[in-house]
């Protein structure tokens, strides 16, 4: 089980890095692409006990690495966006 949450995990947080492109057009989008991506950092945290060899384990760290930078990118856009508002 915790296998295929790794491999949706990375497949997902791939496409939460083009829903953060698609955001900047729509900035409605920043605060669900903010959620998902919290959502998928820890969703990736639960990966790591799917590792079973060098592949699967590039793909969490990889995973909680992107996840963590949509969090502090967007956060921080957020955060901007609202201290202007």
């Amino acid at each position: 089980m915790a296998r295929v949450i790794n491999f949706w995990s990375f497949i997902f947080t791939l496409l939460c890095v083009v829903f953060f492109f698609i955001a900047f057009y729509y900035s409605a989008l920043l605060n669900i692409n903010f959620c998902l991506a919290i959502i998928l950092f820890f969703i990736g945290i639960a990966g790591f006990f799917g590792i079973n060899n060098w592949a699967s384990a590039l793909r969490s760290i990889l995973t909680v690495v992107i996840s963590a930078g949509l969090i502090l990118v967007t956060g921080f856009i957020i955060f901007i966006g609202n201290l202007f508002s």
